[in-house]
């Protein structure tokens, strides 16, 4: 229990979570750093459930770009295509 209690104390807040993010995914930490990721992962619902919609997101992004040969599918519509363009265009 006093080992939990140190495990506990020594655990990482969410903003190193999302700072380390990358290195954790990529197996970049070092053992130690690593048990105090999946701690802080186990005890934190949110960075937990962070981390899985960016494993998602970077999932779905690899299939988007599967074959870049394909053509997108349906056009823009003429409306958003010019608000957006209104966006980017510094105004007088």
């Amino acid at each position: 229990m006093k080992y939990l209690k140190k495990m506990m104390h020594a655990s990482l807040t969410c903003r190193q979570v999302e700072e380390f993010l990358m290195d954790y995914l990529e197996n970049r930490l070092d053992f130690w750093m690593t048990m105090q990721f999946r701690v802080h992962l186990f005890m934190c619902p949110n960075c937990s459930n962070y981390i899985q919609e960016y494993k998602n997101t970077i999932a779905l992004e690899k299939r988007v770009f599967e074959n870049p040969e394909d053509e997108a599918i349906g056009t823009v519509p003429d409306d958003i295509l010019q608000a957006i363009l209104n966006v980017k265009r510094p105004s007088n």
